[in-house]
C-alpha cells in the first residue's frame, strides 16, 4: 500500500472519532460530508494516483526552475505552469460529485437527517478548495524559503496570481458541477407542516390523525408535460398504503414530492409535523438503497450515524457492535458489513438499504420497489418485517409491482394512471386476491399475445 493510501486510511478511521468527541466544532452535516468524501477518495486508486502524479509533476517543474539557470522569460511561465498543474490535477476530484450523490440517495439521506440542505454544497466547496489551496501555499512558500532564486517568482502580484490559479481552476469546476448537476439540491423544499387537519379520503374511515396530506398536486419534469396532475391523497397515521401503477405513472415522483426532494408546480404535499417531529422520523428507500456505492456498508452506516448524531445522542447506533444488532442479524448481513455496496448483489444491496434506514427508528417509511430483485426468503422476511412495523404503529408507503406482496402487507391501495389516482380502495374491501389483482391492473391483462414467433 502506498504512503498516500496509508495516510488516507488512517485519517478515514480517526476522523469520525475526532468529530464525535468535538462535534461542537464542526456542524454534523458538514463533517459527515467531509468523512464521506475522504472515504470515497480512499477507495478510488485512480484519483489517488492522479493526486500523486500532480504533486510529483508540480514539484519536478519547480525543481527544474530552481536547479537550472533559466532566463526570467522562461522561468516565469514554467513556474506558473507548476501551479496550473495542481488545479488541473485536482479538479477531477469533484467531477460528478453532485450527480453521484443524488443518484445514490445521499441527498435524500442528508435531508432525512434533518440538517439544513445548504450545508451540503458548502461542505463540498470546502472539500474541493482546501487541497489546492494547501498545496499552492506549500509550493509557493517552502521552495522559495529554501532556494533564493525562486523568491522573485513567488513574490509580488505574479506570485499571488500563480498561487491562486489552482484554487480558481477548481472553483470554476465546482461551479460548473453545481449548475449542471445540483438540481437535486435546489429543487428541494420543506414538506413538514403543522396544523394538518383531518379530512381523510373516502377510502378509509380511520380516526387517526393524518400523516400525509397531498392537495391538488401537479408536477412534471418538462414544461407543459405533467407527470402528475391534480393529485389529492390523505394517509392516516399507522396505515400501510400500497402505491400501484404501470411504469412511468409517476409513483417514484410522488414519493420525491412528499419528502421534498422535488418542488410541485402547483398544489402541495405535506408531512404532518405534529405526528413526525422532524425529517429524522422519515425514511425513504431509493432505488440505490441510499448507499454510496464506493463505500462499505459499515462506512455507510458510520456516515449516516454522523449525520444523525446530536449533542444529546452522539452515538445513535452502536457502531462498535454492528454485527450484533438485531436488524443486521435479521437480514443476515454480518458478513457483508465490510464489503462495498457496489460489490453486493442487487438483492443484498436492497437488504442493506432497508436495514440501514430502519436502524435509526423511523416512524414514516417510504419504500420504492422493496421486493425487486430479491430472493423468496428475503421477500418473506420483508413481509414479516412490514407486519411487525404495522403492528408497531408505523406509517408505511410502498411502491411495488409485486401484487402478491402488496396483498399481504397493505391496508389500502391507490393506483396511478394517466397522471391521476384512478383507484383508491381498502384491501379488505376486495372479495379475494383475484379481484384485487384485476383492480390493480385496471383490467388490462393481455392473453394470447402474438409475438410473431409462430410459423
Amino acid at each position: 500500500m502506498s504512503e498516500t493510501t496509508c495516510h488516507t486510511a488512517w485519517l478515514a478511521q480517526a476522523y469520525p472519532k475526532i468529530v464525535i468527541h468535538h462535534h461542537f466544532i464542526i456542524e454534523a452535516h458538514m463533517h459527515a460530508v467531509f468523512y464521506k468524501n475522504l472515504i470515497q477518495l480512499r477507495h478510488d486508486p485512480t484519483k489517488l494516483l492522479v493526486i500523486g502524479l500532480t504533486i510529483i509533476g508540480s514539484a519536478a517543474i519547480i525543481a527544474l526552475v530552481a536547479g537550472t539557470d533559466l532566463t526570467a522569460r522562461l522561468a516565469s511561465p514554467l513556474y506558473q505552469c507548476a501551479f496550473a498543474i495542481i488545479g488541473v490535477g485536482l479538479a477531477p476530484l469533484i467531477v460528478d460529485a453532485f450527480r453521484d450523490d443524488a443518484a445514490e440517495g445521499v441527498i435524500a439521506t442528508l435531508r432525512a437527517s434533518g440538517q439544513a440542505t445548504w450545508r451540503y454544497p458548502v461542505a463540498q466547496l470546502v472539500t474541493a478548495l482546501l487541497p489546492p489551496a494547501v498545496l499552492s501555499l506549500l509550493f509557493a512558500t517552502v521552495p522559495a524559503s529554501l532556494v533564493p532564486s525562486l523568491r522573485p517568482l513567488a513574490g509580488g502580484g505574479q506570485g499571488v496570481a500563480a498561487t491562486l490559479t489552482p484554487v480558481l481552476i477548481v472553483a470554476a469546476t465546482y461551479l460548473y458541477q453545481l449548475i449542471a448537476h445540483g438540481k437535486a439540491i435546489f429543487m428541494t423544499t420543506d414538506t413538514l407542516d403543522h396544523g394538518i387537519t383531518d379530512g381523510a379520503s373516502d377510502a378509509t374511515t380511520s380516526t387517526a390523525p393524518l400523516a400525509i396530506r397531498v392537495r391538488n398536486l401537479t408536477f412534471g419534469y418538462k414544461r407543459d408535460r405533467p407527470v402528475l396532475e391534480r393529485i389529492d391523497l390523505d394517509v392516516p397515521e399507522g396505515q400501510s398504503l400500497g402505491i400501484l401503477g404501470y411504469n412511468g405513472a409517476g409513483k417514484t415522483t410522488l414519493f420525491s414530492l412528499i419528502t421534498g426532494l422535488l418542488r410541485p408546480w402547483h398544489g402541495s404535499a405535506a408531512i404532518n409535523a405534529d405526528v413526525f417531529h422532524s425529517m429524522r422520523d422519515v425514511f425513504q428507500l431509493t432505488e440505490s438503497g441510499n448507499l454510496a456505492m464506493t463505500m462499505t456498508i459499515r462506512e455507510n452506516l458510520r456516515f449516516r450515524a454522523m449525520l444523525y448524531a446530536t449533542r444529546e445522542n452522539p452515538h445513535p447506533i452502536d457502531l462498535e457492535h454492528l454485527d450484533a444488532l438485531p436488524m443486521v442479524r435479521a437480514f443476515e448481513l454480518q458478513d457483508q458489513l465490510d464489503k462495498k455496496a457496489k460489490e453486493l448483489s442487487t438483492g443484498l444491496r436492497k437488504r442493506a438499504g432497508i436495514m440501514a434506514g430502519l436502524l435509526f427508528d423511523p416512524k414514516l417509511i417510504l419504500l420504492d420497489e422493496p421486493t425487486n430483485a430479491v430472493d423468496p426468503i428475503t421477500r418473506q422476511l420483508l413481509i414479516d418485517l412490514m407486519r411487525q412495523l404495522k403492528a408497531d404503529g408505523r406509517t408505511i408507503l410502498t411502491i411495488t409491482h409485486d401484487l402478491g406482496y402488496c396483498w399481504q402487507v397493505a391496508d389500502r391501495v391507490v393506483v396511478l394512471d394517466d397522471r391521476r389516482i384512478v383507484r383508491d380502495r381498502m384491501v379488505a374491501g376486495f372479495a379475494d386476491e383475484d379481484a384485487f389483482r384485476k383492480a390493480a391492473t385496471l383490467g388490462r391483462e393481455r392473453d394470447h399475445v402474438d409475438f410473431g414467433l409462430r410459423k
